[in-house]
């Protein structure tokens, strides 16, 4: 693999590999949350600025959870997740949103404060920028990091230092994303206009010059933000719970105020929505099920649509006896809430089709694939994630969208053409393995090729890394978002994908750490918390570079 020196590791296209179909099949069963504490407390949202234009979207200011960093292990295999180093004390997150700047910030306002994506810190405040570029700040916990990283003020081109002794100097913008990269705690100016995702923006004083005002009201593109988040699992103690409190809502309370800021927000629905399915009785059931009234957590979080492309949307066990009525359920209560829904169907053509939204006059598609069990081209076993079960939807019958490359390229070159941005969001991989396999990898470069902006895949239980293929980036499972596996810090965590685009180019992607407690109710990160979190994040993206598939 050929490699280029950047944050994540930008690959050459691979070959494609060609599996010959097969009718078998299925399966089975930011960079940091915001470097938060007393120093980011300090640059907090503004509470006079002015409200998102969607008022049905404005999001209150996240709270912290508890303090101190999970512990806990997932069995040890050769391929497993690895437990998380020695992470640095928590602190409290600092609250997200809009905010106006404030008086003494010393960053002009076409400029924004750069650092390599790994560094677990969101913002500073506007009397730290000087002391920081000018090396009068020699560590980065001094102004809010969860880690202890050596500050190293570097120039670009055109960008004046008050530090005339830089650590380094760069010619031009590629330059500088190639020195960051081998610098974590390296940290410069760079031009507004030339950001993309590669490198983190800092806040000063609350203000984000990428994701709060860039050229707004100018007549650049509309800046759009846009959330995913892995799976939401409706049944076992999730269901319990909810029961339990009275309230089907529940699971959603302490991340509705993230998730509703964005413009967009997208989910997988791992399980079925039946008013009419009864609970099966065994306590370590596979098959997902709870009330249509869920529904209403997800309108509370502000998720605007949920995939269905899944291996429990139509596989349950044999014990319970669903068959597709499960998912027939599930597109009914959808249906009936008016909610948007992708990636199965009463049909192959209502699975295959692409659910489209116009957000800030950017059309963007998202598309579901089942690579788990709908796979008719990756033979079934443990080894490759894939179930020898049939999940997927025919002319005529119900089911998911398998994965059929011909078929699903076919479709996103079809997105293409009637939207400014395209999302493939596939279900596979191995479960609790940190990287993917060849053959998932192989679909997302392949749906790159094909005219995706950027491809999300999910099915893991665990939080794998990213690449960048061709300048697009592809991330690998943001893990577990509701669900009530508390037996290991990987599967009881998860992250919020929070990307930023201007018209149809992505120029911020940034990870929010979530906790999973009491078998139910996610929560955001303390810094201590996302740093370990992101420490697994940035392994399974180097594993990845080097040549290793799950």
């Amino acid at each position: 693999m050929n490699r280029s020196p950047n944050p994540f590791f930008p690959s050459e296209p691979r070959g494609t590999r060609r599996v010959s179909r097969r009718a078998l099949v299925v399966g089975g069963g930011a960079v940091a949350l915001i470097g938060a504490s007393a120093a980011a407390a300090r640059i907090m949202a503004d509470p006079d600025a002015p409200a998102p234009s969607d008022p049905a979207r404005a999001a209150a200011q996240p709270t912290a959870g508890a303090t101190g960093v999970p512990t806990g292990s997932a069995s040890p295999t050769a391929n497993s997740v690895a437990s998380p180093i020695a992470t640095p004390p928590a602190t409290p997150p600092a609250a997200t949103g809009p905010a106006s700047p404030i008086a003494g910030a010393t960053v002009a306002p076409d400029l924004a404060l750069v650092t390599s994506p790994r560094l677990p810190l969101f913002g500073i405040g506007p009397d730290e920028v000087d002391p920081l570029l000018g090396g009068e700040i020699a560590n980065w916990r001094a102004v809010g990091s969860a880690v202890s990283l050596p500050v190293e003020p570097l120039a670009l081109a055109g960008a004046t230092l008050p530090n005339e002794a830089p650590a380094a100097a760069f010619a031009d913008y590629e330059a500088l994303v190639a020195g960051l990269a081998e610098r974590r705690g390296g940290v410069a100016l760079a031009p507004v206009a030339a950001i993309d995702f590669r490198v983190n923006v800092l806040s000063v004083g609350g203000r984000d010059p990428l994701r709060d005002d860039a050229g707004e009201g100018s007549g650049a593109e509309p800046l759009l933000r846009i959330a995913v988040v892995g799976d939401i699992v409706p049944g076992r103690n999730v269901h319990a719970k909810m029961v339990e409190y009275g309230d089907f809502t529940r699971p959603f309370l302490k991340v509705a105020p993230q998730l509703a800021a964005y413009d967009l927000t997208i989910a997988n629905l791992e399980g079925n929505l039946s008013s009419t399915l009864q609970q099966p009785t065994d306590p370590n059931t596979y098959s997902f099920v709870s009330d249509p009234a869920m529904i209403g957590g997800l309108q509370l979080a502000g998720i605007d649509a949920v995939s269905l492309a899944n291996n429990h949307s139509v596989w349950n066990q044999p014990e319970v006896g669903w068959g597709t009525q499960g998912l027939l359920d599930t597109i009914d209560a959808l249906d009936a809430a008016a909610f948007p829904y992708f990636g199965a169907g009463r049909t192959l053509a209502q699975a295959r089709a692409p659910w489209i939204t116009d957000v800030k006059g950017v059309r963007v598609a998202l598309l579901g694939v089942d690579g788990v069990t709908a796979n008719y081209e990756v033979s079934p076993g443990a080894p490759n994630g894939v179930v020898d079960f049939d999940a997927g939807a025919g002319a005529e019958t119900e089911g998911t969208n398998p994965w059929v490359t011909s078929q699903f390229l076919e479709d996103i070159a079809a997105a293409a053409t009637q939207a400014d941005v395209v999302i493939p969001y596939f279900h596979g991989g191995v479960e609790y393995v940190a990287v993917p396999p060849r053959w998932l990898v192989d679909g997302a470069h392949a749906a790159i090729d094909a005219g995706a902006t950027l491809v999300v895949t999910n099915h893991p239980h665990v939080v794998q890394g990213m690449e960048i293929y061709r300048g697009r980036p592809i991330v690998y499972s943001p893990g577990n978002f509701i669900l009530d596996q508390m037996w290991s810090v990987e599967v009881r965590s998860g992250l919020i994908l929070d990307l930023t685009l201007r018209g149809d180019r992505v120029v911020g992607l940034r990870c929010h750490g979530i906790e999973i407690e009491d078998f139910h109710q996610p929560r955001l990160m303390t810094a201590g918390e996302h740093a370990g979190l992101m420490d697994r994040f940035w392994r399974s993206t180097d594993r990845l570079a080097g040549g290793e598939f799950g």
